[in-house]
């Protein structure tokens, strides 16, 4: 028995034995509660004092069981990402938003929402599986915000922005500079980035580049023709995999986005410089200590080569050092019929 069945039971004696009034002074209740239950003790006994259940014995507005089957397989096909209205509008579906609502909550579909700190574990556990260059972000960044750095881009004529690419397993990052942003840049970069890679053995069929939507990666985003940009032209005859996260998720991008902060932290904002030449030869330098001494405490406090040296002790460690270039350079060294990258490129 329940401690609300006995709380009754008790309840309805003292009633009988003296009053409702008394038994609801005595047992902190209402006269009308004491009634509702010694009236049914009279008639049902015992049964009387269970809860009798609250859902009504006939729904005649109750939707359809081939309806729910529906909505529920809908819902498990889009990952339980598609809310009611959504599946409503894009399927056609008879029942009101809110009953479809029902439907999803009723069968357990709707997950609770995660934490910040508990999507960046998450992310950062899938990064740990990982193979060394199996998959990295690429995206641009504007100096000209940055306050030190903007007199030596004006004065000296440095370049405005930075073509970055992070991998994410190990952490490693290379850089190029220009100054356009423009899908042109964009492919010479992922050209760059993916010649190195394939001269140390890796098999680029087997790897991602990951970007954001921007112009410089996708092209005119209000294009009405199925044209490839630039830059999806070069992943393409790499056989690189681009990987497009989607609007409003920039978080997909956090490595890249964790470097740009630190690289401004790190360099733009405490270096000077007297040249181009001391400019290339400064970021070169940081990169190098970047990838090969910098420990990550988001990476158990190892540097790109100590886990480069863990999880691929077969690769070259000189696959860390690629030096950033000019890609106006480049374009010149493309117009020529060439790819290589010639000395010149790192001196004014």
């Amino acid at each position: 028995m329940s401690n609300k069945f006995d709380y009754r039971l008790k309840m309805v004696e003292y009633a009988k034995l003296y009053s409702i009034s008394s038994a609801a002074k005595e047992f902190r209740t209402t006269r009308k509660t004491v009634r509702k239950w010694l009236y049914r003790y009279e008639e049902l006994g015992l049964e009387g004092l269970k809860d009798k259940p609250r859902s009504p014995k006939h729904i005649p507005h109750k939707m359809p069981k081939e309806y729910e089957d529906k909505i529920e397989d809908l819902r498990k096909r889009h990952k339980n990402r598609w809310g009611a209205i959504r599946l409503k509008q894009r399927y056609s579906l008879t029942p009101s938003h809110t009953a479809i609502h029902r439907v999803i909550k009723q069968k357990g579909l709707i997950e609770k929402k995660k934490k910040r700190w508990k999507r960046r574990k998450d992310l950062r556990e899938l990064k740990a599986k990982y193979k060394a260059f199996e998959k990295g972000e690429i995206d641009v960044k504007d100096l000209s915000d940055i306050y030190h750095y903007w007199p030596f881009m004006r004065g000296l004529g440095l370049p405005r922005y930075e073509y970055t690419y992070r991998e994410l397993s190990l952490g490693a990052s290379f850089l190029a500079y220009a100054d356009e942003n423009n899908s042109t840049y964009a492919s010479l970069f992922a050209k760059y980035i993916a010649e190195h890679l394939k001269s140390y053995g890796i098999e680029l069929a087997t790897i991602e580049y990951q970007t954001d939507n921007g112009s410089e990666f996708i092209g005119n985003v209000n294009k009405r023709i199925n044209r490839l940009s630039a830059f999806e032209k070069t992943l393409k005859e790499y056989k690189i995999h681009h990987g497009r996260i989607p609007p409003r998720a920039s978080y997909l991008q956090g490595d890249v986005e964790t470097f740009h902060r630190i690289v401004e932290d790190e360099l733009y904002d405490i270096e000077s410089y007297k040249s181009h030449t001391e400019f290339l030869g400064k970021a070169y330098a940081y990169l190098l200590y970047f990838n090969y001494i910098r420990e990550n405490r988001w990476r158990d406090n190892k540097s790109p080569l100590q886990l480069l040296k863990e999880k691929a002790p077969h690769l070259n460690k000189g696959m860390l050092n690629l030096p950033p270039i000019r890609l106006e350079a480049l374009l010149i060294e493309e117009g020529k019929g060439g790819y290589h990258v010639p000395g010149s490129v790192l001196v004014d």
